[in-house]
C-alpha cells in the first residue's frame, strides 16, 4: 500500500474500534457502504475494494497489540488525510511499536486480517459465516421494516444486492478465522459494547 494510505491510518483509526467492529476499515477511504440507518445489527454491504488486501497468519500477540494500541490510536486526530500531519504519523508509529508491531505499516496489516475476518461474522452468534449470507441477512432485516422510509429502503436494498452480486471477497484462512473468534469479545470491547 502507499505511505499516503498508511499516514491515513492515524486519522482512520481516530474512528475508534467501533470500525473493527463494525467492519469499516480501518486505514483508506471508506470501502464499504454504510448500513442503513433503521436496518437490523447485521454487518454493513462491502463495496468492492479498489486494492486486494493481504492476508498475514495473525498471531495473539498481534491480536493483543491492536487491542492494546487502539485506545491511544483512537486518541490522534488525523487532520487533513490527503496531505498527513508528520507528528501525528510520528505518534502513530510510536504507539505501534510501544505495542509490539515494526510499525504502522504492521500494525494496518494485522488490522486489516482482523477486518476481513470481522466483515463475515454473525453478530449474533460470533461465528465466521461469510459476507454474502450477513448481507443477505441484512436484506431480509430491511425488507420486514416498516419504519424505514420506502426511498431508503430501495437505496439500500440496490446497494446490498450489488454487493452480493459481486460475489463473496475471499475467505480469510482458518487460523485467523479461528483467532479473530476466539479473541472476539476482546475485540468488540474496543467498540464499547461488544459485537
Amino acid at each position: 500500500m502507499s505511505r499516503t494510505t498508511r499516514a491515513m491510518l492515524a486519522a482512520s483509526l481516530a474512528l475508534g474500534a467501533s470500525a473493527l467492529a463494525s467492519g469499516v476499515s480501518f486505514a483508506q477511504a471508506p470501502q464499504k457502504a454504510p448500513a442503513p440507518a433503521k436496518a437490523a445489527p447485521a454487518a454493513p454491504a462491502p463495496a468492492p475494494q479498489a486494492e486486494e488486501q493481504k492476508e498475514i497468519a495473525l498471531t495473539q500477540a498481534q491480536i493483543d497489540g491492536l487491542v492494546a494500541a487502539q485506545p491511544e490510536l483512537s486518541k490522534l486526530n488525523g487532520g487533513n488525510t490527503a496531505k498527513p500531519d508528520p507528528k501525528i504519523q510520528a505518534k502513530a508509529e510510536a504507539i505501534a511499536k510501544k505495542s509490539g508491531f515494526a510499525g504502522v505499516d504492521e500494525l494496518q496489516d494485522v488490522a486489516d486480517s482482523v477486518e476481513s475476518v470481522l466483515e463475515g461474522v454473525d453478530s449474533e452468534t460470533k461465528t465466521y459465516v461469510g459476507v454474502v449470507p450477513l448481507m443477505k441477512k441484512q436484506v431480509a432485516a430491511i425488507e420486514a421494516d416498516t419504519k424505514m422510509p420506502a426511498k431508503d429502503k430501495a437505496a439500500a436494498l440496490k446497494e446490498l444486492n450489488e454487493a452480493i452480486a459481486a460475489g463473496e471477497p475471499t475467505k480469510p484462512s482458518d487460523g485467523n478465522i479461528a483467532l479473530v473468534t476466539k479473541n472476539i469479545d476482546k475485540l468488540g470491547q474496543l467498540a464499547g459494547g461488544g459485537q
